[in-house]
């Protein structure tokens, strides 16, 4: 099991975001989380990168266990984030280093590894998704498209077992959202688990093995992707038909 979450609430203040949120995710699936704007989706995502608590409720991820009621070290949120990348709708590159510094940094500071052995690495990465030649471009020389892929490769470069997304498609055209597509297809072939926050239904269907479909903080429907054909509540097929 990749990840497993068993009642998760979260509350911001008197708000409370998620209700009683649990799902098991196998290695190597590929989880979409969809619902409308304030379901959750984000808090839900943050929560399991541990850039935001919960308020009550345990989690395990990537052989790593977290119960929100007794709290943990810093030490385990920095062991979990070795372990779990995220690649945040704003692709959050750093303006001031090139697309290869950009890589190669957490690497070298993290994980200790060679200046000569990251950018390599680095490279291998921009091969595989067509940008060798914008490795020593700034990230504001880039179009979205390839920021997102390179903020893809960042976080590939500390080899996650787990790959977070937050809204992947946001503000891209189709051609480029299809080139996300393949990208998130060909990881699911190498192993690597993957949750993904959309909010959009097309996108979803071409890359999920299952889905998660939530409303004001509380699961609707969780199943297969076969769930996007023969929904099982009345409420994602509305969802699906708008």
């Amino acid at each position: 099991m990749s990840i497993q979450v068993n009642n998760i609430n979260k509350h911001y203040g008197d708000t409370q975001v998620l209700h009683n949120v649990s799902f098991n995710c196998q290695s190597g699936d590929t989880l979409v989380l969809l619902g409308p704007s304030g379901a959750g989706k984000s808090s839900l995502l943050r929560v399991l990168n541990l850039l935001e608590t919960a308020t009550n409720g345990d989690m395990a991820l990537a052989g790593s266990e977290f119960c929100f009621e007794k709290g943990f070290s810093d030490k385990a949120c920095t062991d979990l984030r070795k372990k779990v990348g995220m690649v945040f709708q704003q692709y959050n590159l750093w303006p001031h280093m090139t697309v290869i510094q950009n890589l190669i940094e957490a690497p070298m500071k993290v994980a200790n590894i060679s200046k000569e052995e990251a950018t390599s690495q680095a490279m291998d990465l921009l091969n595989m998704l067509q940008l060798t030649d914008k490795a020593q471009h700034w990230p504001l020389q880039l179009s979205g498209g390839q920021q997102q892929r390179v903020a893809i490769a960042r976080a590939l470069m500390m080899k996650p077992e787990i790959l977070l997304f937050d809204e992947p498609t946001a503000a891209l055209d189709p051609e480029i959202t299809n080139q996300v597509v393949s990208i998130i297809n060909q990881l699911s072939e190498t192993g690597i688990t993957q949750v993904i926050v959309t909010h959009e239904v097309d996108f979803a269907k071409k890359v999920a093995s299952h889905v998660l479909y939530l409303e004001q903080g509380k699961i609707v429907e969780f199943g297969t992707k076969a769930s996007f054909t023969s929904p099982e509540t009345q409420k994602f097929a509305d969802y699906l038909s708008h």
